[in-house]
């Protein structure tokens, strides 16, 4: 695991996640099952993400090689069931990786401290040990905090129902209630900010984008989650995610918070060594 060095100064972090990258890629481990008693309903607890795809779904180039850790096989990839506005709006992004990416010119909200959003939040490709996130219960809202960012998003549990949507507004993480079918937790979401992109290929959505997700915790140490999306904005049918797998790490909340926030003097200092020319229009 890697560890931030806290005796050097502020103006060397860039190099410091560098060296992190690189200590990332290094061969993946081999994924072990825990057989140890758990209950499904508890879903607490601090989740590193493992999967290999690094988009919200499988889509062309997203498998990350090697992983933190030897997954399954992760199923054929598919494009996505643009509109004409859906691709017209991808298009016009400009991301940093995939099909469509640019390489000195760059509108990418994440590179200018802009929130990540859901469901980016939940799948951002960051290097070990930020790529985690906590999952906190009570008796009547789950809360989710992304260590990379600091944010923070609400999932009520009371009963209640979604609101109408001409009675919400735009917003980084949208409204968010749950229920348990069975042993799986399932999410919705409405209330979106349409300047989040879903992943660091640049898929974009609009405010009418309602979103589900569904949490199943596998065993003792292992969580699973996919996804649907329904735009008809950008989408011409629901599109469901891969399948993301997240280990429990059971040290980590043994440790000091790291506050990684996403500071914009210390972000294009980022930029500016990678020479990304990240800009927002």
């Amino acid at each position: 695991m890697i560890r931030t060095d806290r005796g050097r100064s502020r103006s060397s972090w860039p190099a410091r996640f560098l060296a992190g990258a690189m200590f990332a890629s290094l061969a993946p481990l081999s994924a072990q099952q825990n057989d140890e008693a758990f209950d499904p309903h508890d879903l607490s607890g601090n989740w590193d993400r493992e999967t290999a795809i690094v988009t919200y779904s499988n889509v062309p180039g997203s498998f990350r090689d090697p992983v933190n850790r030897q997954m399954s096989d992760q199923g054929p990839t598919a494009e996505p069931p643009f509109t004409e506005e859906g691709r017209r709006q991808y298009l016009d992004n400009m991301p940093g990786y995939g099909a469509n990416r640019r390489e000195f010119e760059r509108n990418d909200p994440i590179g200018r401290c802009e929130p990540a959003g859901i469901p980016r939040n939940l799948t951002a490709e960051i290097i070990e040990p930020h790529d985690t996130l906590e999952i906190v219960q009570t008796d009547d809202r789950i809360l989710q905090f992304f260590e990379y960012r600091h944010d923070w998003r609400e999932i009520w549990m009371d009963g209640r129902e979604l609101p109408a949507f001409e009675d919400t507004w735009p917003t980084w993480n949208g409204f968010s209630v749950g229920r348990f079918e069975g042993d799986t937790l399932v999410v919705e979401t409405i209330g979106f900010d349409a300047r989040t992109w879903l992943d660091k290929y640049g898929h974009p959505h609009s405010e009418e984008m309602r979103l589900e997700e569904r949490y199943r915790r596998l065993d003792a140490d292992t969580l699973e989650l996919t996804m649907t999306i329904w735009d008809p904005v950008m989408y011409t049918e629901p599109w469901e995610s891969d399948t993301k797998i997240y280990s429990l790490n059971r040290d980590r909340h043994q440790e000091w918070d790291e506050q990684i926030y996403c500071v914009p003097a210390d972000e294009f200092s980022l930029q500016e060594l990678f020479g990304t020319g990240n800009t927002i229009n």
